[in-house]
């Protein structure tokens, strides 16, 4: 039948090359991210913004690669634990080591996230303290003048009268 569309059923499973070629690729973009994500921490602990908000739309890129990588890789998922299982395959073994790195790779880059996140938000705390108590600094100035500092400028109260 024509113009049936195709379910992830119909479609023939990807040879063991090929689920190996996936699952490789996610590896690297997985590596790739984590490298991202050191750099991202030092970044923050140097406050470079604008080299951080950079490093934030590669790591972005590699995101939205891993999101459709993932959508490849999602109906293979039985075959790829199947084929990981089967001892009598020389490729088991490379199977799962490469999700064993990907696990890895994950954890880290999710660990070292959780820092960078905990340091922004220690920058953000204390840039809000720091307006907070530059907004305070005219009051205080304020209160040293008294009612002159509030009505602006005065005369001069003594004058040279010499000719």
């Amino acid at each position: 039948m024509t113009g049936t569309p195709t379910t992830p059923q119909d479609t023939p499973a990807p040879s063991a090359d090929q689920l190996v070629g996936l699952l490789s690729r996610q590896r690297d973009l997985y590596q790739q991210l984590r490298s991202l994500s050191e750099q991202q921490g030092a970044l923050i602990a140097n406050h470079e913004a604008e080299q951080l908000l950079s490093l934030l739309g590669q790591r972005q890129g590699l995101v939205e690669e891993l999101g459709d990588l993932s959508i490849q890789i999602s109906p293979h998922r039985a075959a790829i634990a199947a084929l990981a299982n089967d001892g009598s395959k020389p490729v088991a073994a490379e199977v799962r080591q490469l999700v064993d790195e990907v696990r890895e790779l994950l954890g880290s880059i999710i660990e070292q996230d959780e820092v960078g996140r905990k340091e922004l938000q220690q920058a953000r705390d204390e840039v809000g303290a720091q307006l907070r108590q530059a907004a305070k600094a005219p009051a205080a100035l304020g209160a040293y003048g008294g009612s002159a500092a509030k009505a602006g400028p005065q005369p001069a109260r003594f004058m040279d009268q010499r000719g």
